[in-house]
């Protein structure tokens, strides 16, 4: 989507203002500590086509209805007298996977007439890889301002500044379409894009297209880039690569965000869903990275505080076939390039604090 648009330059006395960046999965806002670069003789003003053309870059970033082949899946239609019990036992199938294949998060909710998408069988009943089928959704947005790029040196970069987002995020699809995982996934990218370009729009009405740092004369671009970790029937476990370069930033700015979803609710999984209540789990799980951290090139007095024995900082995890991974919020756990620093911690190793009947213990 390319978007041309208009703007006007004058003089200013306005003072700015640090810029702020939510954090994109809602959890902090970090202030920069740098304020925005004015242009000079900028007059601040309202660019409504700028608005409209982020307004249709966020409403971009939804999935499009994914059309079923043209025999369509195998589907049955509630009668009087039916519950859900009923119906898997009639296809040889669980309750778990019809409410999984369905959306539903009460098997008692039926309504006559109703029609249910008959779950596939379980993949060490077909010759399937096992797992939802994963597509990936593109975004990608460049919006050129025709406002005149200038640099920190107050001279101009050679042409108009563009804002640049790209956001490729999954969904799964077919007859194991889970509605609240798509659903979750799409909102967070739509307000992941809005957040970013409604701080940028506002910097541009402001202060003119400024950069203290620029790649190929931009200096405003969003990139987030997801890697399914993990994909079973009932586990999904994405890691979510955010980088960004924000209006008065002194530099681009990196993390990894996380989400773990259990299929049969369709609900995200908190890390404490993962262990045992009853055992003193936090304080090992915070002893395992801290020795795990110790071993790599990045040491200094912030090193472990990131990975203290408090459950909050373990929100950000995936699950793999081949232990737990956790990643940590930036510049938490020591110096430059921890922002994207993951660990993995051998499921082995935690035996005995794994919740008896959780996800991991499901992983076998």
């Amino acid at each position: 989507m390319l978007v041309v648009l208009t703007a006007a330059c004058g003089g200013t006395d306005e003072a700015p203002t640090p810029g702020m960046t939510p954090d994109l999965f809602g959890d902090t806002t970090t202030t920069t500590t740098v304020s925005p670069l004015v242009v000079p003789g900028w007059t601040a003003t309202d660019l409504p086509d700028l608005r409209a053309a982020a307004d249709e870059c966020v409403a971009d970033a939804r999935t499009a209805a994914v059309p079923l082949p043209d025999e369509g899946p195998e589907t049955v239609t509630v009668k009087s007298g039916d519950s859900l019990g009923k119906i898997a036992k009639r296809f040889d199938r669980t309750v778990e996977q019809f409410m999984r294949a369905n959306g539903l998060s009460d098997p008692n909710m039926l309504k006559i007439g109703q029609v249910l998408l008959v779950p596939r069988q379980r993949t060490e009943e077909i010759e399937v890889p096992g797992g939802p089928v994963i597509r990936f959704e593109d975004l990608v947005c460049i919006i050129d301002t025709r406002v005149i790029a200038y640099g920190s040196d107050g001279r101009t970069l050679g042409g108009t500044g563009q804002i640049l987002v790209y956001v490729r995020w999954p969904r799964i699809e077919g007859p194991r379409d889970s509605p609240r995982v798509n659903g979750r996934l799409s909102g967070l990218t739509q307000a992941a894009v809005k957040a970013f370009l409604d701080d940028t729009a506002t910097s541009v009405e402001r202060y003119g297209y400024a950069c203290r740092e620029s790649v190929e004369g931009r200096c405003m671009w969003l990139q987030h880039q997801y890697e399914v970790l993990l994909a079973t029937d009932e586990v999904l476990s994405l890691r979510n690569t955010v980088r960004r370069l924000s209006p008065g930033a002194a530099g681009e700015s990196a993390e990894i965000l996380t989400e773990t979803f259990d299929l049969g609710t369709g609900l995200p999984l908190a890390v404490a869903d993962l262990f045992d209540p009853a055992t003193a789990w936090v304080e090992v799980v915070s002893a395992e990275a801290v020795t795990r951290l110790g071993q790599e090139p990045w040491a200094d007095e912030r090193r472990h505080a990131g990975a203290g024995p408090e459950a909050a900082n373990f929100t950000r995890f995936n699950l793999t076939t081949g232990g737990l991974v956790l990643s940590f919020a930036p510049f938490s756990v020591g110096g430059s390039g921890t922002n994207t620093l993951s660990i993995t911690i051998p499921y082995r190793t935690l035996d005995g604090f794994w919740a008896p009947d959780g996800p991991v213990a499901r992983l076998g």
